[in-house]
């Protein structure tokens, strides 16, 4: 009897040991359960809750846009000031403006043309989202610091806000912390189709975007190349009491 209780103790403190081992590694606490991998539609599932829990922060910011054309060597520099609202969209103030005219009416029709997709009955039609994408796993990545999926992006229909190209997917909150690729459809003559790369960072829980880059060559303009840089957020969060301001030191991939 005594043999045999010795023999339990031991069995009790290896037991022990190994779910402490366990436990440090990250395994989970029951034993003989892994914790699986989600599949590309999980994936792109919670992407879309992640988004969709985004649209209910009110936040504003400041963005400078910056159009470059190489063929007529312009230029044009807009500052503007953008405030959203969970069920209203995005409204765009032009506070200074600067360089080429006819760049300047480009970029007007992009502001015209953001402010009509934010809208919550057009944004559901152009979201990474089920409804709009299929997806492919590529693998795994570490992008500023955290681990990524990298799913590709397959579009659903031909739209010129539909990106085909990959997605950087935060593993932890399903947050899109990059996208590059190319729209669908062709945007315009002026435009073509157009390269875009854009990076997101969290701000008081929300994704938001904090560096855009476009590189196009059309029939009329020929290249030209866009870059839109992001400061200033202020989020009023629902889980808050109070608005809270972008920490200093969010810097865009290089």
């Amino acid at each position: 009897m005594l043999r045999k209780k010795r023999l339990c103790t031991c069995e009790c403190r290896l037991l022990a040991s190994l779910l402490s081992l366990l436990s440090l590694l990250g395994a989970p606490a029951v034993a003989g359960t892994v914790a699986a991998e989600p599949t590309t539609d999980e994936i792109l599932a919670r992407v879309a809750e992640a988004i969709a829990k985004s649209q209910t922060s009110s936040y504003s910011g400041t963005r400078e846009y910056r159009l470059r054309n190489y063929r007529f060597d312009k230029e044009a520099v807009a500052l503007v000031q953008v405030n959203y609202r969970p069920g209203a969209g995005k409204d765009f103030t032009i506070l200074n403006r600067t360089g080429s005219p006819k760049l300047l009416e480009v970029l007007d029709k992009l502001l015209v043309s953001e402010t009509e997709v934010s809208r919550p009955e057009k944004f559901v039609q152009i979201e990474i989202s089920p409804a709009n994408y299929t997806a492919r796993l590529r693998g795994t990545d570490s992008t500023r610091g955290r681990p990524c999926y990298v799913i590709e992006l397959i579009p659903k229909r031909k739209s010129k806000y539909l990106v085909k190209g990959d997605a950087w997917v935060d593993s932890r909150t399903y947050g899109v912390m990059r996208l590059d690729g190319i729209t669908s459809a062709s945007v315009s003559l002026w435009v073509g189709t157009p390269h875009i790369t854009q990076d997101f960072a969290q701000v008081s829980g929300v994704w938001l975007p904090i560096h855009t880059g476009g590189v196009s060559s059309g029939l009329l303009l020929g290249a030209s190349e866009l870059e839109i840089r992001y400061s200033d957020y202020l989020v009023m969060n629902v889980d808050r009491s109070g608005p809270v301001r972008a920490a200093d030191g969010i810097q865009p991939r290089p």
